[in-house]
């Protein structure tokens, strides 16, 4: 078989697809050929390497060091993180379709503060533009990531491009199998939809965890209390944080309690109070008798940023945020209640017909709320109930509950 990336995708898609990955992550982003040839422009490319691929004698050092990162991850199997020819962090993910190598998709740009432990590419000279003042100035600019940073988000690409490579086999699958029985095909799709909403969920968790905005705006925050010598404070903020990244490195495969969501969800509110000071306001009520309730990693945590970031921090005094957990004789019962800016009954009920669509939405305000809402559905179907209630200047209510006499977790 000799088939070619863009034969099974259209550059269109792959031109979105490297795109939103590029938000996502800040990651520079592109498609490449089995030569390392680019695919298309790529997207998000850093000043520097703009710059090196601008000219004949760089594109092809860097097709070069592609190829090389390629057949490294095929020896491996598994991702190639690699030091480019210009000293940059390059992660390679082969594309396999058929059980044949068909390109690959490359993201890096950055540097990483341990340089040290990935291989390097020593084979070339230098392009002489690397030694101008140019160069140097672009170089300075580059972010600087953590080795976690890094390979977390080398396993959310790999899964996300096998992903789309799997799909694409099975929407071709799909049109062979048109005439054969509907109850095997609909058993397919379920399969392939429940593992696309599980690396919606890895993707968001890699967008509201491992952003270095969000770092750095934690890292400012105790290093002002220190300058401050309000030790006892920073000290505090800086254990909240530890605690996130220790939940943020879980395996999202695996059950999760509530207490394990909730304690992420205390340490985020921990760090955003100690920001935002008198603007953020919270109380939390638990019954102990639902802490042990099993829930979708990371389906929790986005509601209470939403609350804030869409509900509280738009008003110029703040408010305040309520978390009730609790129980009743049929059900869990989880309620997140924020008195903020609220919304008017058109953008409710355009909210409402969002959740209930069975297609994906491309809003960044509402994916993270669509996620958790189809991430509850598919662990517990018809046994759970997901209501959203909201008013101009009263505030959004979210409530959920879970029967108890179909619990899973029994």
């Amino acid at each position: 078989m000799d088939i070619k990336l863009t034969d099974i995708l259209t550059e269109d898609f792959l031109e979105k697809f490297q795109d939103s990955f590029a938000f996502a992550t800040g990651f520079g982003v592109v498609f490449v050929d089995l030569d390392g040839n680019h695919i298309g422009e790529g997207s998000n490319f850093s000043k520097f390497c703009s710059a090196i691929n601008k000219t004949k004698e760089g594109a092809s050092y860097c097709a070069l060091t592609n190829r090389k990162a390629i057949d490294l991850a095929i020896k491996t199997k598994k991702p190639s993180i690699y030091i480019c020819h210009a000293g940059l962090i390059n992660i390679e993910i082969p594309l396999t379709y058929g059980g044949e190598y068909i390109g690959a998709i490359t993201a890096g740009q950055v540097l990483c503060s341990d340089m040290d432990i990935y291989p390097k590419d020593s084979d070339f000279k230098l392009l002489p533009w690397l030694h101008t003042e140019e160069a140097a100035e672009y170089f300075r600019n580059i972010k600087v990531l953590t080795r976690q940073e890094i390979e977390a988000t080398a396993v959310s690409l790999e899964n996300i491009a096998n992903y789309i490579i799997q799909n694409t086999m099975y929407n071709k699958l799909q049109e062979k199998l048109a005439k054969e029985r509907q109850k095997t095909l609909e058993y397919e799709k379920k399969q392939i939809e429940m593992e696309h909403q599980l690396k919606l969920a890895e993707l968001e968790a890699l967008q509201k965890q491992v952003t270095p905005h969000f770092i750095f705006n934690v890292v400012s925050s105790i290093s002002r209390l220190i300058s401050m010598e309000e030790y006892t404070s920073a000290s505090n903020m800086l254990d909240s944080f530890s605690q996130m990244l220790r939940y943020s490195l879980s395996d999202i495969s695996s059950q999760i309690t509530l207490e394990q969501e909730l304690n992420y969800i205390q340490n985020y509110l921990v760090i955003q109070k100690n920001r935002f000071c008198e603007r953020i306001e919270y109380e939390i009520i638990t019954d102990s008798e639902i802490l042990s309730l099993i829930i979708p990693y990371f389906s929790l945590q986005p509601l209470v940023e939403n609350a804030i970031e869409h509900g509280l921090l738009p008003l110029e005094k703040g408010g305040k945020l309520k978390l009730n957990f609790s129980t009743t004789p049929s059900y869990y019962c989880i309620e997140i209640f924020d008195n903020g800016i609220g919304m008017n009954d058109k953008k409710l009920d355009e909210v409402r017909k969002i959740l209930q669509s069975g297609k994906d939405t491309t809003s960044t305000n509402h994916i993270g709320l669509k996620n958790c809402y189809r991430r509850f559905k598919l662990m517990y179907g018809e046994n759970s109930t997901f209501n959203i209630e909201s008013k101009p200047n009263k505030g959004t209510r979210i409530y959920i509950t879970i029967s108890r006499n179909n619990y899973i977790g029994k």
